[in-house]
């Protein structure tokens, strides 16, 4: 059986795409799976028939060394025939493995990482900037196979080598199935539900959506909105909450903090429109956010930014509404029309669903996936003969 490593410094084992889609269909398509990545605390346990390894990191950029040390000694433990990386940092490992191992090597890049340096602190910026501008067009060349998560990422890495493949982040039917949790639902049933997922930035337009919601609840006091996912400063964590609380609003705003994934869906499920309004940056003029999708998927409306990764997706389905992310009144003018037009917003969300289901699913991307490592194995054997 053809063993298969993933591995990763910046994520938890079980992110979405490393372990509930790309683990997930290989090791359904037969490939022995092992997942290394970012944990609280070590781990090695089974889950799902995939063995998972958690290191512990340590606190800021010193602590990446000592990390990547770790991951090399799991990694080599693991003797696969396929090491697939998941960032700049774990493909210094994969390198390694590389050269002096002789093994095929997947390096998986989630984002346009170019973009996300100005975001970056001042030390993270120089070790992005020597892995991005240095590293990685020197080693790019000799990776077996690039996996980007669009095809605006793919037009970088094409130029180090041909063998570039988008895999879109588009959903999982078997995390992202209807939910008939009534608890939740019941939980919020006198509300207006709006919900957000994934990371709280100032980037990611939290403040502005959080005082729209201020502004609809003057007219609607029955609005709610759920945020899941973790702050990304401190500082900025203090301010949303400060906003919340000086402008009694903490009956409307509700901070639920990091959800696994397999329970995204529930809150969803509950919620009346899903919005991703991301600020106007470079970051988020390449990037596909896969939470449209996820919105889209459970049958709920998207409130979206008019950025091009968005708005494409949501004009081209016909499932929300579109708006400037910086104008708070016109964010708050979106979410009044769909309570206001609830057969509206009903259609909005059909139609997304009915777009998921034909195009935007992972189903489509697993056969994808399981074409490029046959591929490799191909390559493998011709190499052995």
């Amino acid at each position: 059986m053809t063993k298969v490593c993933m591995i990763t410094t910046n994520h938890s084992p079980f992110d979405d795409r490393i372990f509930y889609k790309e683990a997930k269909s290989l090791k359904k398509a037969g490939y022995d799976v092992t997942v290394i990545g970012q944990t609280d605390s070590k781990m090695n346990k089974v889950v799902d028939g995939i063995r998972v390894i958690g290191l512990e990191k340590g606190a800021g950029i010193k602590s990446n060394p000592v990390l990547w040390k770790k991951l090399l000694k799991e990694a080599l433990k693991n003797n696969a025939d396929i090491y697939h990386c998941h960032e700049p940092e774990s493909f210094l490992v994969a390198i390694y493995i590389k050269l002096f191992k002789r093994k095929k090597i997947v390096y998986d890049v989630h984002e346009y990482y170019i973009d996300v340096l100005p975001l970056s602190s001042p030390q993270m910026r120089l070790f992005l900037g020597f892995m991005l501008y240095l590293v990685e067009p020197l080693f790019c060349g000799y990776t077996d196979a690039i996996i980007t998560a669009d095809e605006e990422i793919a037009k970088r890495y094409k130029k180090f080598n041909k063998k570039v493949y988008p895999i879109f982040n588009f959903p999982s039917f078997e995390v992202f199935k209807p939910s008939n949790n009534q608890d939740m639902k019941m939980r919020y049933k006198d509300y207006f539900v709006i919900i957000y997922v994934g990371g709280m930035s100032e980037e990611r337009g939290i403040l502005e959506l959080i005082k729209a919601v201020h502004k609809v609840s003057r007219t609607y006091p029955l609005v709610k909105l759920l945020l899941l996912g973790n702050f990304g400063t401190q500082d900025f964590e203090k301010r949303c909450i400060e906003y919340v609380r000086s402008n009694d609003l903490t009956e409307s705003v509700e901070f639920l903090g990091f959800v696994p994934h397999t329970e995204i869906p529930k809150y969803i499920d509950a919620a009346d429109v899903g919005v991703i309004i991301h600020q106007l940056i470079p970051k988020f003029y390449k990037n596909i956010p896969v939470k449209q999708f996820e919105y889209m998927v459970c049958g709920k409306p998207v409130l979206g930014s008019n950025l091009p990764p968005i708005t494409r997706y949501v004009e081209n389905a016909r499932s929300g509404i579109i708006v400037d992310p910086n104008n708070v009144n016109k964010i708050a003018e979106a979410i009044i029309y769909l309570i206001e037009h609830p057969d509206e917003a009903k259609k909005m969300g059909e139609n997304g669903r009915r777009a998921v289901e034909e195009k935007y699913n992972w189903s489509e991307m697993e056969k994808e996936l399981i074409k490029i490592y046959e591929k490799l194995m191909e390559t493998k054997m011709r190499g052995n003969v």
